[in-house]
């Protein structure tokens, strides 16, 4: 399937031409039968004998509705640049096909129109003067298709030029998102949201949310080019029958996503590169419009390590945004000014909620130019951030090179530095250090630092080197079963509990190592169970019973590695 958007300026004949394309009039709302002019997006397709289907985006041209425009052209594979032989170049042609040189559109066929009422003399001058506008452009070596829309073999022509561009195939990432242009509400059926597909696939009855409202539903129908359809695929033009969420409370510009993929930021660092005939360098004073997506924003502009953009020229900056949206690094964008009522340039999105003061910023987009700058992230983060699905360093924790050199670095100076304290002073207790450096702690080789009932040891330090004490044994065999205390000398569990062979929880004393075992099995029955377990889940998988699983539970609960939830027991930031 190829995704065109047609680009040209008004009265060109855009709507007529897919009409002859296609067999359907996008011109769907009353006012624009009554007048003949495009307001709103319009959508067609048509199917080729070898069942290639080509799905079109037809676009307003009309300066005052370009935002209707721009909420169309996001995610296409090509564009149909269509030109009115008598006219020629107008000026929403230009402003229209700037706005597709900036969001990197590669590929397009121009369609010559109304040519039927031009000479061949006229026809090749209307020709040249489009070729002189296209040349060392996107479009420089583009066909040029002279049509009429009463001339049938005209648009066969035209068809057969666009099945002919080969455009490459879309990138399968790992979060499917549909930015909204159209949302109703149809009796029987309910809430229908339309806009195209982009990234990853979307199946029928997956639960959905509607950002940056955070409504949730979950899709009830897909449609796409009339047909419904069990999973659409990137680059669809998609209808969704949204369940459980009002149509009143959606709006163009919103967008449905999976649930817990992406992070919503009113910051952003981007990068911007301006239009090359500007009259005027960019500069923070303006006024302007962010359309990314079907999405119009308000932003404010500071620029980094620059105080303007001069015309043809790029630069980055940070935009601060009216409303928080959900975008993902390396989305494309178009910047327009207000007060002189212009587009200034195209942008890339670079860092999402950057954490660097502007001074210092410096944004790239790249995995390890991020971890460079927060020196450590968990794997979600990353995710949330960037789509990326990353393999952690240690738990679901990513450092970077540098960070987790100096943590350890840290870490190694505290444990030599106890090589002359008593034998039950020593020892880092994990629960105790800074997340970075407990994080750490757990990527030393075994020659370099052991753990050991939670707390970290230079390997010749261990306890586990020294001689078991008998007692210590017995209360390591019984596990989640420990003996009663009272059978044994209350001055010996004491020594015993300083030197941190027992724990001693609410009078309950058990072998320390009884409580890393009990971590490990948390840890598997929350992987079972990620909603969280029940005392009573513990309880059986221990094989002991409430009088020693609570204090048990409890611990962990103290220690951060579960989190007590009304009845349940979820994992804990330390899991």
């Amino acid at each position: 399937m190829t995704l065109i958007a047609t680009a040209g300026h008004v009265d060109h004949g855009k709507t007529s031409l897919v009409e002859a394309l296609t067999g359907t009039n996008t011109d769907r709302l009353e006012e624009e039968k009554r007048r003949g002019l495009t307001i709103d997006l319009g959508f067609a397709h048509s199917t080729g004998s070898a069942g290639e289907v080509l799905s079109f985006i037809d676009v307003p041209g009309h300066i005052r509705f370009l935002r209707n425009m721009l909420a169309g052209v996001g995610g296409i594979d090509m564009c149909l640049l269509v030109v009115d032989a008598r006219e020629g170049w107008m000026p929403q042609t230009q402003e229209h096909f700037d706005i597709l040189r900036l969001l990197g559109v590669q590929h397009g066929v121009v369609a010559l129109t109304k040519c039927d009422l031009l000479s061949e003399t006229e026809r090749e001058d209307a020709r040249l003067l489009v070729e002189m506008q296209l040349e060392n452009t996107f479009l420089g070596d583009a066909t040029i298709v002279e049509t009429s829309i009463h001339d049938e073999s005209s648009i066969e022509l035209l068809r057969h030029k666009i099945l002919s561009i080969v455009h490459a195939p879309r990138q399968i990432k790992s979060r499917p998102r549909i930015w909204i242009d159209r949302v109703f509400s149809l009796t029987g059926v309910g809430t229908v949201v339309t806009g195209t597909l982009l990234d990853a696939p979307l199946t029928v009855g997956a639960d959905i949310t509607i950002l940056p409202a955070g409504h949730k539903g979950r899709i009830r129908q897909l449609h796409s080019h009339n047909q419904e359809v069990e999973t659409s695929e990137p680059g669809s033009r998609v209808a969704v029958n949204v369940h459980g969420i009002s149509h009143n409370d959606i709006n163009r510009g919103d967008v449905l996503v999976l649930p817990e993929q992406w992070m919503l930021s009113n910051t952003l660092d981007v990068e911007l590169h301006a239009l090359p005939y500007l009259a005027h360098s960019i500069t923070r004073r303006g006024h302007f419009l962010m359309y990314i997506g079907s999405d119009e924003v308000e932003v404010s502009l500071r620029l980094i390590q620059a105080e303007s953009i001069a015309p043809g020229t790029t630069a980055k900056a940070r935009l601060y945004l009216q409303h928080p949206i959900a975008v993902a690094p390396q989305d494309k964008f178009i910047l327009r000014e207000t007060g002189r009522d212009e587009t200034v340039a195209g942008g890339i999105v670079l860092d999402i909620d950057p954490v660097l003061r502007l001074t210092k910023a410096d944004p790239q987009y790249d995995v390890q130019h991020l971890l460079d700058e927060r020196g450590m992230m968990n794997t979600n983060e990353l995710f949330l951030r960037t789509g990326v699905q990353a393999t952690p360093t240690v738990d679901d924790v990513i450092f970077s090179s540098a960070m987790l050199t100096a943590a350890k670095a840290e870490v190694f100076h505290m444990l030599n530095s106890q090589r002359s304290l008593a034998s039950e002073l020593q020892g880092i207790d994990l629960v105790g250090l800074p997340d970075h450096l407990a994080q750490a702690a757990r990527t030393f080789r075994p020659e370099e630092a052991v753990i050991e009932n939670g707390r970290l040891y230079l390997p010749e330090l261990a306890p586990s080197q020294k001689q078991t004490h008998p007692l210590v044994q017995e209360f390591i065999d019984a596990l989640f079963t420990p003996p009663d205390p009272n059978a044994f000398d209350r001055a010996l569990l004491r020594r015993l509990v300083q030197e941190g062979h027992l724990l001693n929880l609410d009078g309950i004393f058990f072998a320390s190592h009884t409580l890393d075992r009990a971590h490990a099995m948390v840890k598997d029955l929350l992987t079972q169970h990620p909603d969280g377990i029940t005392t009573s889940a513990f309880r059986e998988a221990a094989n002991t019973t409430r009088k020693y699983a609570v204090p048990l539970l409890e611990a962990l609960d103290a220690r951060g590695i579960t989190r007590r939830r009304g009845d349940l027991r979820i994992a804990g930031p330390r899991l």
